[in-house]
């Protein structure tokens, strides 16, 4: 049985809907809460830590057994209950301290990590058979993210201790529903072996080495955007309405890449598209650390179609023509895992830096490590095989 691709839309966008409550609001909820500098780093640092050990775990089970809308179903309650709890324990009026909150924090992210890599397995292997484009399915899930993100930035405050965490865990339980529409095992093509060995006879290769590093990389740049854009336009002022829609402008932007952006993946090859995007992302870290308007950054966020939308789908679109159909749900977890141990890196970097140097010194460094991640995806592109990296006639390859 294959997915639908109405239902995977439904999924994507029910489940980025909790992520654009969560990016925006967790750190000023957990500033809120008295944790700072180090310690908000710290907390911050398990959904990606998490992501190091979850996408890859879940996604060697999804080959194995072929099981891909059953672990969605596992991942999403997890998720749900372990948010669910932060917000019942303030309620019943004995809220959690730090190490409860690193505790429930933990087993959330767990649970939220494998959420995206295997709705992203459904979506390729639909790609793969019928001809779906990934990216104009997986647009939806930046639709979610916006809409929640522009909501909750007028509705959700952040110093109201069970707010946050209600509004997350209610829309992770909208995507618990989703996920039941989805088939519960794997589609037909994935059944049968490739020829082309395991997972280990492609991480012995120069090119998926290099691919891995770029995505380290460019995560441990871009967490700095996650776990301080939002403070950064608190401190000059704005008001939650202002961040909620920064967000919403920069996914918009996202959105409007994704659904155009056929044309330009055809015509060149996935890790140049990367360089590019990376190159951007320096710039935009760079102007952020300059800017000292909450308007002038308002004007800034379309450059969010560049630093994450083109990088994004570029490393997707690799994925998809590099990994053997066989082993596609652990490649992508491979990656996933690279990704989260960019985050873990930078957000342990980022919270200090921030506290001491601010935004100009905390988007300086982003935009130096953009730079390093954009020459190694150069490197990348010299050893990737134009028959792995050329894109097919969609979005996401």
């Amino acid at each position: 049985m294959q997915p639908s691709p109405a239902t995977l839309r439904l999924y994507y966008a029910t489940s980025f809907a909790a992520l654009g409550v969560y990016l925006p609001l967790f750190p000023p909820w957990l500033e809120a809460r008295g944790v700072h500098g180090l310690a908000m780093g710290a907390v911050a640092a398990t959904l990606p830590a998490m992501g190091i050990i979850g996408p890859p775990a879940f996604g060697a089970v999804a080959d194995a057994l072929g099981l891909r809308g059953s672990l969605l179903r596992v991942a999403c309650a997890g998720a749900c209950l372990s948010i669910g709890a932060v917000a019942a324990a303030t309620l019943l009026g004995r809220p959690l301290g730090f190490a409860g909150l690193i505790v429930a924090f933990t087993a959330f992210a767990f649970f939220r990590s494998p959420m995206v890599p295997l709705a992203d397995v459904l979506a390729l292997e639909l790609e793969r058979e019928r001809g779906f484009a990934y990216g104009r399915m997986r647009l939806f899930g930046s639709i979610g993210f916006l809409a929640a993100a522009a909501v909750a930035g007028r509705v959700v405050d952040p110093r109201a201790p069970a707010a946050f965490p209600l509004a997350v865990a209610a829309l992770l339980l909208v995507a618990f529903g989703s996920a039941w529409l989805l088939p519960a095992g794997r589609s037909a093509a994935a059944v049968a072996p490739a020829v082309g060995g395991g997972v280990g006879e492609l991480l012995a290769t120069a090119d998926v080495r290099l691919f891995l590093a770029t995505a380290f990389l460019s995560q441990c740049a871009h967490s700095s955007y996650d776990l301080c854009f939002s403070l950064r336009l608190y401190d000059l002022g704005a008001s939650g309405g202002v961040v909620g829609a920064a967000w919403a402008i920069g996914v918009g932007a996202e959105i409007l890449l994704m659904a155009v952006a056929a044309p330009l993946f055809d015509r060149f090859r996935a890790p140049r598209l990367v360089a590019f995007g990376l190159a951007g992302a320096s710039v935009r870290w760079t102007l952020i650390a300059r800017v000292a308007s909450p308007a002038a950054l308002l004007a800034l966020q379309p450059l969010h179609a560049l630093s994450f939308a083109v990088v994004w789908l570029g490393f997707l679109s690799w994925t998809r023509r590099r990994a053997p159909a066989h082993l596609i749900g652990t490649v992508q977890g491979l990656f996933t895992a690279s990704a989260a141990a960019g985050s873990v890196v930078g957000m342990l970097v980022w919270g200090p830096l921030y506290r001491r140097g601010g935004g100009a010194a905390t988007f300086g460094v982003a935009s130096a490590v953009a730079i390093v991640a954009c020459a190694v995806a150069i490197g990348w592109g010299a050893r990737a095989t134009p028959v792995a990296d050329r894109v097919a006639s969609s979005p996401a390859g």
